[in-house]
């Protein structure tokens, strides 16, 4: 069970996210940044984080948009943001801290990890892109980078957004995908593709086996390939799971009907989502 929490405010600390401790701390002097995706709800990283502190270790769950005093879309989101709360945490006495991502928000992360590796050193990516996407809102794609870097657009990869499509794709496939949008990523710019060779820090990939959300296996095999070309010096690894959704997270989310899996094997989703925390707080144990 996690003790409580700690909240910071965007007016008076420069981010918002709440703070879950252990009762017992498995891993002392290590914490971790929990952001979400598009969806744009402040609660996921919450429940995510408070999983694993119930498991154990602590978490910080930060909002980076759609809050109060934060961005209404992923656009030109600064990763100074996150290193913001990064440098709180280690003036509370956390000698490591790591990013926890889970879809768009892992890209969010595993940039920290690559331009902040100073101040994170750790990164855990679920169901993630390795390409750093045009901005976004619920639904609608914007002008300009998803993410910035002192000022400046990272170099980013147009979305071939079409609401109808998607709704077509939906109907015919049972599922919620965006998979479309992500047809002509093959010719996105060299340098819009996450460079996690710069992570200094383990690497850990988790991802469903097959995502009807966005090419996350794919995007995870890329990304292992890249490290491993590199001569990556940290552990780095992927874990696929056979029965999982985009939403591959400890927590019973109404939206995880949107997949098929999802409702013809709950059970051993629900087995698959709790297994890629104890796989992650193992990694964490035994890499970091």
């Amino acid at each position: 069970m996690h003790t409580g929490s700690t909240t910071f405010r965007v007016d008076d600390d420069g981010f918002e996210a709440t703070l879950y401790r252990p009762e017992e701390d498995r891993y002392p002097g290590r914490v971790l940044i929990f952001v979400g995706g598009s969806d744009g709800t402040y609660d996921l990283p919450k429940i995510v984080a408070q999983a694993y502190a119930d498991a154990g270790m602590t978490g910080l769950a930060l909002a980076y948009w759609n809050q109060p005093g934060l961005p209404r879309a992923i656009s030109r989101v600064p990763l100074e943001y996150v290193g913001k709360a990064a440098t709180r945490l280690r003036s509370l006495g956390y000698a490591k801290v790591g990013a926890w991502g889970i879809s768009m928000g892992s890209l969010l992360a595993l940039l920290c990890g690559a331009y902040l590796p100073e101040l994170v050193s750790c990164v855990i990516a679920v169901s993630p892109g390795d390409v750093c996407t045009q901005a976004m809102t619920r639904g609608k794609a914007l002008p300009g980078s998803a993410f910035s870097f002192r000022g400046k657009d990272l170099p980013w990869m147009p979305l071939d957004y079409h609401k109808g499509r998607v709704v077509r794709d939906f109907i015919r496939g049972g599922s919620l995908s965006m998979r479309s949008c992500y047809v002509h990523k093959d010719q996105a710019p060299a340098d819009a593709f996450i460079p996690v060779e710069k992570i200094e820090g383990p690497v850990l990939l988790q991802t469903p086996e097959s995502d009807s959300m966005w090419p996350s296996r794919e995007s995870c095999d890329a990304m292992m390939a890249r490290l491993d070309a590199a001569g990556f010096a940290y552990p780095h690894e992927c874990v696929s799971y056979k029965y999982a959704s985009h939403f591959l997270v400890p927590a019973k989310l109404r939206s995880a009907r949107l997949f098929r899996i999802e409702r013809r094997h709950p059970e051993e989703c629900w087995e698959s989502d709790w297994k890629s925390l104890a796989d992650a707080l193992q990694f964490v144990g035994e890499c970091w």
